[in-house]
């Protein structure tokens, strides 16, 4: 079973209107999700999962309930790179928690919860999958970023993320709320997972009405580029925890 996980129910309501064989079942005593199939694979749809902490809950229950291949994380972000435009989509290779700092007190890394590691890497085949489901619907692979994942999204707090970056010219960064706490449990649990986002504000750039049709737009190429991505996975390997059988 493949899980796509959300934080808004716009997220992944897409998905749901070309899930075939849709039930629902009750998650936590309080969420939602969608079990059906996209392509005869096996999809779980949840949204919700709108901070670090539940996020990371909600992953760990699914990863001890169900038989989960793949977690992908899907939604819009906030772009702190120059290089990243308004409705870049992307993808991720590695996450980082950008609260978790416990350098001082336990003599790790920034974003390092002792004996787990600094950043959670995202399976190249993975990504493969993805590009070329990007490929075929938008003529592109996306944009490979390091995402960067705060409970905290105020203007202020992202400026301070932007600043301790702004020195590093080799990488993409976005920040989203959810990819921490999901890549953790995904991590214990070992089920691999990717984030594939669009850019929905690129800080320190204007936001208007333009901004966000165009937004819109590229959404929907993303989320066909997902579901071409899992008719892949489910005409080839199916993809355990780092290997393929």
């Amino acid at each position: 079973m493949i899980a796509i996980i959300g934080s808004n129910h716009d997220d992944i309501l897409y998905f749901e209107t070309v899930m075939k064989n849709r039930t629902t079942e009750t998650v936590m005593n309080h969420f939602e999700a969608s079990i059906g199939t996209i392509f005869n694979q096996e999809v779980l749809l949840l949204h919700g999962a709108n901070t670090s902490i539940l996020s990371s809950a909600l992953t760990a229950y699914l990863c001890n309930k169900y038989y989960l291949d793949l977690i992908i994380v899907v939604g819009r972000c906030f772009a702190i790179s120059k290089k990243l435009k308004l409705g870049d989509i992307i993808i991720s290779n590695k996450i980082l928690n950008i609260d978790i700092d416990l350098i001082d007190e336990h003599g790790v890394l920034l974003g390092q919860i002792p004996e787990l590691p600094q950043y959670y890497e995202v399976q190249n085949d993975i990504i493969g999958y993805l590009e070329e489901g990007l490929n075929k619907r938008v003529f592109s692979n996306g944009k490979r970023v390091t995402v960067l994942s705060s409970d905290d999204l105020s203007h202020n707090n992202l400026l301070k993320i932007q600043d301790k970056e702004k020195d590093n010219t080799e990488e993409s960064f976005v920040v989203d709320s959810i990819s921490g706490g999901i890549a953790v449990s995904s991590y214990l649990s070992k089920v691999p997972f990717v984030v594939i986002k669009t850019v929905e504000t690129v800080l320190g750039e204007e936001w208007n009405v333009e901004n966000y049709i165009q937004v819109l737009d590229t959404y929907v190429n993303m989320d066909k580029a997902v579901v071409s991505a899992i008719g892949d996975i489910g005409r080839n390997d199916v993809i355990i925890g780092g290997t393929r059988k």
